[in-house]
């Protein structure tokens, strides 16, 4: 009677085991699909988005760095687009509302031009605030 209770204990033992087991299994492969879809591969979906996003993020940090009064800069109009003949370079442009150093609000056009072909996370290749060239 002891060793058939001992059985049927090792036996649940046993299928918690495997049910734990094939759990962490289905963890990490889960994980690893996660890591190989989000930049491990060169997918045209995923790559493009997320260079969109960091581009105009940088690009209005850039802009910020121009303003009289950057804590009061509201950005309209904003895209960013990869060019079509030089890969990796990504032009940023929009309008900005900000005060001037008299206290006006005032509306600039701006375009910022970001090379990532070092591979490093984007330089600054050109900047055009209110059509004049500042980079």
């Amino acid at each position: 009677m002891k060793n058939q209770q001992q059985n049927e204990e090792q036996k649940k033992t046993g299928k918690g085991r495997l049910v734990v087991g094939l759990g962490i299994i289905v963890f990490i492969a889960f994980f690893i699909a996660i890591l190989g879809s989000w930049g491990g591969s060169k997918g045209e979906k995923t790559q493009p988005i997320d260079r969109k996003t960091i581009s105009i993020a940088f690009a209005e940090e850039i802009i910020k760095g121009i303003l009289k009064a950057p804590s009061t800069a509201k950005f309209v109009d904003v895209e960013a687009y990869e060019l079509s003949n030089e890969k990796d370079v990504w032009a940023v442009n929009g309008y900005v509302d900000s005060q001037n150093s008299f206290g006006a609000m005032m509306q600039s056009q701006w375009e910022v031009q970001l090379d990532y072909r070092d591979g490093k996370g984007g330089t600054v290749k050109s900047i055009l605030f209110d059509g004049k060239k500042m980079q």
